[in-house]
């Protein structure tokens, strides 16, 4: 590409990303939202000569990380329920007789939770034993 060429290359992307332009705007709204979610994701925002796959490429991170995410919600459950089924066994909510592990007919667990922005809160959560799998 000669210097001429290059010169009459960078006026037309000037045209195209021309703020006046819809198709120049568009393409400016693409690389903002781009630069938007990757900042929220926390990574490096990628562009290339085509703003609307990048932006398809970075939502493709969304649905991937929402996915990271909620295995780790999940795990921290089973976790938590580990947890609280080993200490109403110590407790003696649960018990354990020739193999056979036995539940009153209704269980209360209380849990702290905190949600983003807000003060620690107590829950009760009840459960029938036939809903936790005992008979």
């Amino acid at each position: 590409m000669g210097l001429g060429d290059r010169s009459a290359y960078l006026k037309e992307v000037k045209a195209i990303m021309n703020p006046r332009d819809p198709i120049g705007a568009a393409s400016a709204t693409y690389r903002k939202v781009v630069n938007k979610i990757a900042k929220t994701l926390r990574v490096p925002p990628k562009h290339t000569r085509h703003p609307r796959e990048d932006f398809d490429a970075v939502t493709d991170l969304i649905d991937n990380r929402a996915k990271k995410r909620a295995l780790q919600w999940y795990e921290r459950g089973i976790r938590r329920g580990f947890i609280e089924a080993c200490d109403a066994f110590v407790d003696g909510q649960l018990k354990l007789k020739a193999g056979t592990l036995y539940s009153p007919s209704k269980l209360v667990i209380s849990v702290e939770f905190k949600f983003h922005g807000e003060s620690w809160q107590e829950r009760e959560f009840r459960f029938k034993a036939e809903d936790l799998g005992f008979k």
